[in-house]
């Protein structure tokens, strides 16, 4: 008798808003800490660049969930790559136009930079946008996939449940008392 290869359980609604909440949560990590280094890298310093106090950046994840809509282009890399930097793009022209012209404050500024629009987006940011799309698509959503499925999905959701907790709380003390930086 050979032995068989486990395969996982489906899911309820539950664990995918579950994981789609998670895919959120990784991009923003990721974004902060991207934003973090390059920052670190071209100003020397390190201070929190985002909205929200805790470390994650929604823009980014918001991409995130974008560029994981792309999964089914996944067997074509350059498709993906170009999906990648438009829907990258699209969001962060979207959240950038709507915070300076709804909110007033230019939360970055790509105005100096090559192929730039209204400093909102430029070539170099979606550019960025479309490798670590397909970082995303080929490393870190298959590696985060199988650890998803070795967790018990009660402890998938009491996990959501405490981020998404301190997440609202972050987001709602930030709406308060946080200015975040401008330009």
């Amino acid at each position: 008798m050979t032995a068989s290869k486990a395969i996982p359980r489906q899911r309820p609604g539950t664990d995918k808003l579950c994981y789609l909440f998670l895919v959120f949560l990784t991009g923003c990590l990721v974004g902060w800490i991207y934003e973090e280094i390059f920052y670190w890298i071209t100003e020397g310093m390190l201070r929190n660049r985002g909205v929200l106090y805790g470390p994650w950046l929604p823009i980014y994840g918001v991409g995130a969930l974008g560029i994981y809509a792309m999964k089914p282009v996944k067997k074509h890399p350059l498709l993906l790559f170009l999906l990648c930097i438009g829907i990258s793009g699209a969001v962060e022209y979207a959240i950038g136009y709507g915070a300076l012209r709804l909110l007033g404050i230019r939360l970055w500024d790509y105005r100096g930079l090559f192929w730039n629009l209204d400093g909102i987006i430029c070539l170099r940011s979606v550019l960025s946008f479309g490798v670590m799309g397909l970082v995303f698509h080929y490393l870190l959503e298959p590696m985060g996939q199988r650890i998803y499925h070795r967790i018990p999905p009660r402890r998938i959701h009491a996990g959501c449940l405490m981020i998404l907790c301190v997440f609202a709380l972050d987001c709602v003390l930030s709406a308060l008392y946080r200015t975040p930086i401008t330009y």
